[in-house]
């Protein structure tokens, strides 16, 4: 059973009928400068009211429903006799805990048109959750609708109609309304609330809608760029993309640098990739840093067998980058420019790296969308976000487009 109303103030609602001259039902709000006009109830109503309410004060509400079954059979009423009439049924209703009863009480106090407009507001609300309740999604929407209609920047309510699209099947409309209700509370000037945007996503994702998926997932990282969100996004990406290992490390990179990876299979994976890809100062400080977050512990054959891997190449590879980007920037083509500025990435070596694209760029010969997106990483990393989102913004082309409008959104949330 859903008890919406209070039985204290359904007992205020109605209010003193036993005078000749019958007072407001609804209790009178305290910011309200003016008392509610007295009720004109008929005299065959007001008198059955009257008994009514008494039978209430002695607990007999069955008692009292029959006596305003009575007064609503009566055929010339007015609106005062209908809103009393459902304001007391209300009352019993509670008592009675009778939801078919308590919507027929919100449904006549509505139609009696004597409601507040916040009192109509909160009627419509309950009729909807209770018509949710009992799945009568046709019903809960139009109430929403209605509430929506009344008041346009109620965001929370067009999150619960949203809920009911997602129910009857209609993801898009689903997420479109979620969309809104973001919009109005940013034009209101509140922050939406992180749980909307991740109910948008999770629509989209399992509804299998590849562009909404994507709109929802970076609306959710601009919005909330906590490391939690970002792993979601770009696992859900990465799962939902070919990638081959370059893309994947690429993948990697973006969870990092949000604090992303997360548990002992994250880096794993990031330091094999890395290992296998040549890569071994970039496997090694993946390796350390999973070890100091307690991700991986320095104990395990995996690591073991990765530091057994990389440790010995790190000094001699360190070594040979001069040499090696000398012969880059001699070279006929800028494959070996993009070799180098990837392994003084890997090393952490941002500016330099960022020097070698630019040249494997100039060279050409190298998949642009690849050496554009980790330019445009280097440069973030090493302080130049112009610089960076330029090289960002050049990326074109699927799947790298989109992965490189993820760097753009870490790009931007950067100091």
């Amino acid at each position: 059973m859903m008890t919406f109303f209070g039985r204290a103030s359904a007992v205020a609602l109605a209010a003193v009928l036993m005078t000749a001259a019958p007072h407001a039902a609804l209790a009178q709000k305290k910011e309200e400068a003016k008392a509610p006009p007295p009720l004109k109830l008929s005299k065959p109503v007001q008198s059955l009211a009257a008994q009514a309410q008494k039978l209430q004060a002695e607990g007999n509400h069955a008692g009292a429903i029959e006596l305003l079954k009575q007064a609503d059979a009566i055929e010339k009423k007015n609106a005062d006799d209908t809103y009393i009439i459902s304001m007391l049924r209300l009352n019993s209703a509670i008592n009675l805990k009778d939801n078919a009863l308590i919507e027929q009480s919100l449904e006549g106090a509505l139609a009696s048109g004597k409601l507040s407009v916040d009192d109509q507001m909160k009627f419509r609300r309950n009729l909807g959750a209770m018509a949710l309740q009992r799945q009568d999604y046709g019903k809960a929407q139009a109430e929403f609708e209605k509430l929506v209609q009344m008041n346009p920047s109620d965001s929370t309510v067009l999150v619960e109609i949203a809920e009911l699209q997602r129910r009857q099947g209609k993801n898009q409309k689903a997420i479109a309304t979620l969309q809104q209700g973001i919009a109005a509370q940013e034009k209101a000037g509140t922050k939406p609330d992180e749980s909307w945007y991740r109910r948008a996503l999770a629509i989209a994702y399992d509804a299998k809608l590849p562009a909404e998926t994507t709109s929802t997932s970076e609306a959710l990282v601009r919005a909330y760029p906590n490391a939690t969100n970002w792993r979601d996004v770009l696992v859900i990406y990465r799962d939902t993309t070919r990638f081959d290992d370059q893309g994947n490390l690429d993948i990697l990179r973006l969870m990092r640098a949000n604090s992303a990876l997360a548990g002992e299979r994250d880096y794993a994976e990031y330091a094999e990739t890395a290992s296998l890809r040549g890569y071994p100062g970039e496997a090694k400080a993946v390796i350390d840093e999973g070890i100091a977050k307690g991700a991986l512990k320095s104990t395990t054959p995996f690591v073991k067998e990765v530091n057994a891997a990389v440790n010995p190449k790190i000094a001699a590879d360190k070594a040979s980058l001069p040499g090696l980007e000398k012969e880059a920037k001699a070279a006929a083509n800028g494959r070996a420019a993009l070799g180098t500025a990837d392994a003084y990435l890997g090393y952490g070596q941002y500016a330099k790296a960022a020097e070698l694209y630019k040249v494997a760029l100039q060279k050409g010969s190298v998949d642009a969308a690849t050496v554009n997106t980790r330019l445009g990483f280097a440069l973030g990393k090493s302080g130049d976000k112009a610089g960076g989102e330029a090289a960002l913004k050049s990326v074109t082309g699927a799947p790298r487009d989109q992965l490189a409008r993820y760097y753009l959104i870490w790009l931007n949330n950067q100091p």
